[in-house]
Order: structure tokens, then C-alpha cells, then sequence
């Protein structure tokens, strides 16, 4: 039990710093429920545009506080799950022979500057760099779907609260 208690502490951001909500959901979360995306997919539903679970119908906000989160990551928590649930699974699909997970390549590859979501070593926009990536012949809806996707993860990763 003491653990239990312990772990989420050594996760939570001093404040005006960014907490990584993947790395906070794998180290916390990771060991009742599966990653977070699948998990979301799996477990949740979204009904007039807000997260539902299979037995907290009403107030999935007021569950997330009582189960294991920061306050200060309650809100962050729903939305990432809200966007898990809510988007299929094609990075998976399309992009995890190559990337084990979206979140971790945006940890590792991705920053967004001045609103672009660019090659953090590279400085080149992701949505000019995607077109020609990996011979995955991706439409310009592709290239909008990843950019956006990679976006929003790269949000979720260094700046989740």
C-alpha cells in the first residue's frame, strides 16, 4: 500500500513544470491497466463529446480525482483519455513496426516551436516531412490525421499540466 501511495508523489511536477502524463500513466496506472490508448479504447466511451466508463457514467472527472491523481493531473488525465478514446488506432497500424509508441516518439523526436510541430533535432516540420516518410504513401488526410495526433502527444509528453 505504501507504494501505491508513494509512486504517483515521485511523478508530480514541481509547479510551472511540465509532468510527461504517458510516462506518469505507465509508471502509475501501467500496472492494473494496459496502455493508455488501448486501454481507453477498451474500457471508455465518449457519448455528446464527454468520457464515459463502464460503471462511472456520470462523472468520470470526480473518479479520476479518487483514483490515484494529482488534482493538478485530473483534468490533463480525462482530456488525453477523452482524445485515446475518441481516435482509432492508426498510428498503431501504420506507423508501430517502426515507432513502439506515438508518446515516445514524441518524447524523444518531437518538439512543437512557434505552433509547428517540428523534428526536434532536424527543426523540420512534421507535416512537410510525413508526405515522403517511410514509403507509407500517406493522403494529405493521412498527413493531417498524423500531424495532428503527434501534436496533441507531444503536448501530453512535455507540457501535460
Amino acid at each position: 500500500m505504501a507504494m501505491t501511495v508513494a509512486v504517483p508523489l515521485l511523478f508530480i511536477a514541481a509547479p510551472g513544470t511540465a509532468t510527461d502524463l504517458h510516462w506518469f500513466w505507465e509508471q502509475t496506472c501501467g500496472d492494473c491497466h494496459d496502455h493508455a490508448a488501448s486501454w481507453a479504447r477498451q474500457f471508455l466511451t465518449v457519448k455528446d463529446g464527454r468520457l464515459q466508463g463502464r460503471h462511472h457514467t456520470d462523472d468520470l472527472l470526480v473518479f479520476l480525482g479518487n483514483h490515484h491523481l494529482p488534482p493538478d493531473l485530473v483534468q490533463p488525465m480525462y482530456d488525453m483519455l477523452l482524445a485515446q478514446a475518441s481516435t482509432e488506432p492508426r498510428f498503431k497500424e501504420r506507423c508501430g513496426r517502426c515507432h513502439e509508441t506515438a508518446a515516445e516518439l514524441a518524447r524523444e523526436s518531437l518538439v512543437v516551436r512557434n505552433g509547428v510541430l517540428q523534428g526536434r533535432e532536424s527543426g523540420r516540420p512534421v507535416a512537410q516531412f510525413l508526405p515522403r516518410h517511410a514509403k507509407l504513401g500517406l493522403t494529405p488526410e493521412d498527413v493531417a490525421f498524423f500531424t495532428d495526433l503527434l501534436t496533441r502527444v507531444e503536448g501530453e509528453v512535455h507540457s501535460g499540466n
